[in-house]
């Protein structure tokens, strides 16, 4: 048996919904619209520095009832600590605003799609944006996939590793992620890292049925178990079939894999 896409607790009030005027963010500039969901809106903004941050805005009228509207607000604010990490989306600020009925979080800005396939390597420095911002759009795997379909070995399994190293340090954290697919994968500066961290909890308080269909166990999500078997799954759709000569290739190019994997 599979769970729905949606927490039962905290289905959105109105799933269909348009997306809202930019508020007005302390120390933020916002520029585009670049996502747009049933409980907020993601936007491209600018600080006082000029430096360009993906900044989203989770609307307290998008659920049902204040619970789990505070329940997603406290787990961003678990994991803006745990975001220092290298295999992390970086979160920066965490703001809130009781009387506009809404918070938000500022966080790293993916690569530009654009630049997919052009970073050899994680890089120090992220791609540099289109000078016409109306063309960005953030490079995740999900783009990545519908562009080159499944990736060879060489890619894959790398890509796969950086994911659980990533999924180790959360769960090391006491936080599970609670929604792993190939959209919700982000790249920056070319390292693949996991995004959409609007589920993620502490592993004693997970027990909402949360996630995407096709992803969850039958189990059921909400433990470092699950998230394992998400991006098991995951793995299945971004890479190719093992044939044997990519097997030889893989141990060729990762000649300890084995022992590395237990």
């Amino acid at each position: 048996m599979c769970f729905p896409s949606v927490a039962m607790s905290s289905t959105p009030s109105n799933r269909s919904r348009a997306p809202r005027s930019a508020p007005v963010v302390p120390d933020y500039s916002l520029e585009r619209l670049i996502g747009h969901g049933s409980y907020g809106d993601v936007w491209l903004a600018r600080n006082a520095l000029g430096t360009r941050r993906a900044l989203k805005v989770v609307y307290r009228d998008s659920f049902e009832s204040e619970r789990p509207y505070l329940r997603e607000f406290n787990g961003i604010r678990e994991f803006e600590p745990v975001s220092s990490h290298s295999t992390q989306v970086g979160v920066f600020h965490v703001g809130k605003n009781d009387e506009a009925g809404y918070f938000y979080y500022v966080m790293e800005l993916a690569d530009d799609a654009a630049t997919l396939g052009q970073v050899a390597g994680p890089s120090s420095e992220p791609p540099p944006l289109p000078a016409d911002l109306t063309q960005y759009v953030p490079a995740t795997l999900g783009v990545l996939l519908q562009r080159r379909g499944r990736l060879p070995c060489a890619e894959a399994l790398p890509l796969t590793l950086a994911l659980a190293d990533a999924l180790a340090h959360l769960h090391a954290s006491g936080l599970v992620h609670r929604d792993i697919k190939p959209s919700n994968v982000v790249f920056v500066g070319g390292r693949p890292k996991l995004a959409d961290i609007g589920l993620v909890a502490r592993v004693a308080g997970a027990d909402t049925l949360v996630g995407t269909l096709g992803y969850i166990p039958p189990e059921g999500p909400g433990s470092p178990a699950a998230d394992i078997y998400s991006l098991g799954r995951c793995s299945t759709k971004w890479s190719r079939a093992v044939t044997a000569r990519t097997s030889r290739t893989c141990r060729m190019t990762w000649p300890n894999l084995e022992s590395a994997l237990g």
